[in-house]
């Protein structure tokens, strides 16, 4: 595995994000029907010794360039490995606003769209043999 993207923004729907999201902490990426790729944290279940299942909490979604970059891997389901590298909390930002950066490791080959190659050089006088 290799980065694909080593710092991308979130853009969150929420002003704050869960006590329990933390650095390293694993998340999932959603592509939607309509091209949008979210963003969902799993919350622990807050029952004592661990009862209860965790819960899926929609963090936000990615930005243009890091959608147009990974959408051929989550379209063929490759193996990415999505982890938290920053989070500033909401008493921390001037407009009272969480952010979230998360970085992305795969295979680049996962990345690159399966549409066919044009070709480089099109048949056309100059490359044509001197007789």
């Amino acid at each position: 595995m290799q980065p694909l993207i080593h710092k991308a923004s979130v853009h969150l729907f929420a002003k704050k994000l869960p006590a329990s999201a933390t650095l390293g902490e694993p998340i999932r990426l959603i592509l939607n029907d309509d091209g949008i790729i979210t963003v969902m944290l799993a919350v622990p279940s807050r029952l004592p010794f661990g009862l209860g299942r965790s819960r899926d909490f929609l963090a936000g979604k990615l930005g243009d360039q890091a959608s147009a970059l990974l959408k051929p891997a989550l379209q063929i389901a490759a193996h990415l490995r999505l982890r938290i590298v920053e989070i500033e909390p909401a008493h921390l930002n001037k407009n009272g606003q969480s952010k979230l950066y998360i970085s992305v490791w795969g295979e680049p080959k996962s990345i690159i769209s399966h549409r066919p190659w044009q070709q480089a050089h099109q048949n056309n006088s100059v490359n044509d043999p001197f007789d």
